[in-house]
């Protein structure tokens, strides 16, 4: 292992052009009886080559101007996160307070009994409406289905093609598809 890690610094060291040339040689008669290293040198070598063909590209003149010019100013973000916060601060406490006001200012009226029956009442009154509008509908719609059954069926055979082909789409989508070659 240490001496992997010799060699291989040994290889960078020579890749830059800044390994003496006793090591050199050194490197060179262990890379001709270590098969690993002559392997790892053969693909740094390829990736150095790779490096250095490729060309350097360059930004556009202005890039740094046009970026600077997008990024935002820091003292408008923190004036923009404060008010921010204010807001998010006051919306948790106006209700609060308001709360806590309303509560002390009423207390004495809502603790009476007569009030809370009524409240009671008025609860369940709100509940037994809710239960005849929701059994309304229930049978209005079951009327429906009886008068109508051929719209039901005709909505059954609708969805029926909608999960079919939605089946078909997404086995298409599901397949690889052959990439044609330009000659």
């Amino acid at each position: 292992m240490e001496h992997e890690e010799r060699y291989y610094l040994m290889m960078m060291s020579a890749l830059d052009d800044e390994l003496p040339a006793a090591e050199h040689d050194e490197l060179t008669a262990h890379l001709s009886l270590c098969p690993d290293c002559s392997r790892e040198w053969r693909a740094l070598l390829a990736i150095d080559t790779l490096f250095r063909q490729t060309p350097l590209l360059m930004p556009a003149v202005d890039f740094a101007t046009r970026t600077l010019a997008l990024l935002p100013n820091r003292r408008v973000r923190v004036r923009a996160l404060g008010a921010l916060y204010g807001l998010l601060l006051l919306c948790g406490l106006v209700p609060l307070a308001l709360a806590i006001f309303l509560g002390a200012r009423y207390a004495p009226v809502l603790s009476e009994p007569s009030l809370l029956s009524h409240l009671w009442e008025s609860l369940v009154g709100a509940g037994r409406v809710a239960a005849t509008v929701v059994g309304a509908l229930f049978a209005g719609a079951g009327r429906f289905v009886i008068e109508q059954p051929t719209v039901v069926g005709w909505l059954i055979v609708l969805a029926g093609f909608v999960f079919l082909w939605g089946g078909v789409f997404q086995r298409l989508l599901a397949q690889p598809s052959a990439v044609e070659s330009r000659n």
